[in-house]
């Protein structure tokens, strides 16, 4: 929390923040020391995005397509993520996983120590976000499909190499009709494997890969036309073509 010392910021937390925190931290301490504190006038709540001082939620989509929330190293991925042409509760997801907030079982085990820990689909590991997404033997397995449909650089064994895989096929452009979508089947594998993941988990689903991939395939579909791309995808197991 936060009070007013002599004219200035002193903030105080009930626990010492993380060390992946400390980086948010300074900034918002930044931020603090640059506001000019008075303290002959009575508090009042302000949103600057608004003229009339108002907060909306307009308002604040705009800030965060506009990265101005963030720090300029974050503000990239948080201009992308809230600028995608896809569900809102598509987006919500992706917001919690590139700032690693997504409720796994490593991160619920937090507070309650006793609980399972072990991914749902191999049962051999701790499910943590890079496990669950990404190495995960069966999920590499997803991944291999995705990269023999699309040529797509799968090697990578962190979150951020992940979003940078589906970038680096987009900024080919025109030289590649693939790069159209390849942002969009990133985001459509790993939506995919959270909710079957949440099948497996809650209703007892059985975890097969080949339901995923066909969930994939019908997400890039759907978001293709909801994105208006000039071409309809179709894929299969084995390629991906774009007619015309």
């Amino acid at each position: 929390m936060g009070e007013i010392g002599n004219g200035q910021w002193v903030v105080r937390f009930r626990s010492p923040p993380t060390a992946g925190k400390a980086v948010a931290l300074e900034e918002l301490i930044d931020v603090l020391h640059g506001c000019r504190l008075i303290n002959t006038v009575p508090d009042k709540v302000l949103w600057r995005s608004m003229s009339r001082a108002g907060f909306s939620v307009k308002s604040c989509y705009r800030w965060l397509r506009q990265g101005r929330l963030t720090s300029e190293v974050t503000a990239r991925k948080v201009r992308e993520i809230w600028s995608f042409k896809f569900p809102l509760k598509v987006k919500a997801f992706l917001w919690t996983v590139y700032f690693e907030k997504l409720l796994t079982k490593s991160r619920r085990a937090r507070w309650a120590p006793a609980a399972d820990i072990l991914c749902v689909f191999c049962k051999a590991d701790w499910e943590t976000e890079s496990h669950l997404l990404i190495t995960c033997p069966l999920v590499k397995t997803l991944w291999s499909w995705v990269s023999k449909a699309t040529g797509l650089y799968v090697g990578f064994s962190s979150l951020e190499g992940m979003w940078e895989a589906g970038r680096s096929l987009k900024k080919q452009g025109d030289r590649s009709k693939a790069a159209k979508i390849s942002q969009s089947l990133v985001l459509a594998v790993v939506w995919s494997v959270w909710l079957c993941r949440n099948q497996v988990l809650f209703k007892r689903a059985n975890p097969y890969m080949k339901n995923i991939w066909e969930s994939v395939i019908s997400l890039i579909q759907e978001w293709g036309r909801f994105c208006a791309l000039a071409s309809l995808v179709c894929m299969n197991r084995e390629a991906i073509q774009i007619l015309e």
